[in-house]
């Protein structure tokens, strides 16, 4: 088959086939697809590193441990198990309900404490898995792979007293 002129294109001094220059489109396209994948890819790393809050976006409807049990009943709290004052509950719920993590890079060790979490329109329960350790609480949540480390002033509130 022969090439005419109309199966020619010259951009930029440089003369290709109509084919030819798909094919360059389609490169440059890939190439910047990968540059953005990677930049993104950095940019999403960085974002990691911040702190997050679990529970603001969710209402904590239940939290119970091996010796307690405190349930949401309309606006008011109940503990249906263990014995704890209605100061002891406001500091363990408020502790949990602002529960700020943060990426940790080590790994999980410490006096592990095991509880249970259900939340507001979400089926199922949530176990976690805090550690506490003398100058840091750590908390493992399911679902993740990362360990995290609880930042904020009332972590170690998130055991209530025993």
């Amino acid at each position: 088959m022969k090439k005419t002129q109309s199966d020619q294109r010259s951009i930029f001094g440089i003369t290709l086939s109509k084919r030819g220059w798909n094919n360059v489109i389609i490169y440059v396209v890939l190439a910047f697809m990968f540059i953005f994948y990677f930049l993104g890819h950095d940019s999403s790393r960085n974002a990691s590193d911040e702190s997050f809050r679990p529970f603001a976006v969710f209402n904590i409807v239940e939290l119970r441990d091996q010796q307690h049990d405190l349930v949401r009943v309309g606006n008011q709290w109940e503990l249906r198990g263990g014995q704890l004052t209605s100061a002891e509950q406001s500091n363990w719920l408020d502790a949990w309900q602002s529960l700020t993590l943060k990426p940790y890079d080590g790994l999980l060790e410490g006096e592990e404490y095991a509880v249970e979490v259900s939340v507001a329109d979400q089926n199922g329960v949530l176990k976690i898995a805090v550690f506490f350790q003398p100058n840091q609480v750590l908390v493992a949540l399911p679902g993740y792979d990362t360990v995290f480390l609880a930042t904020h002033e009332q972590a170690t509130s998130l055991r209530p007293p025993r």
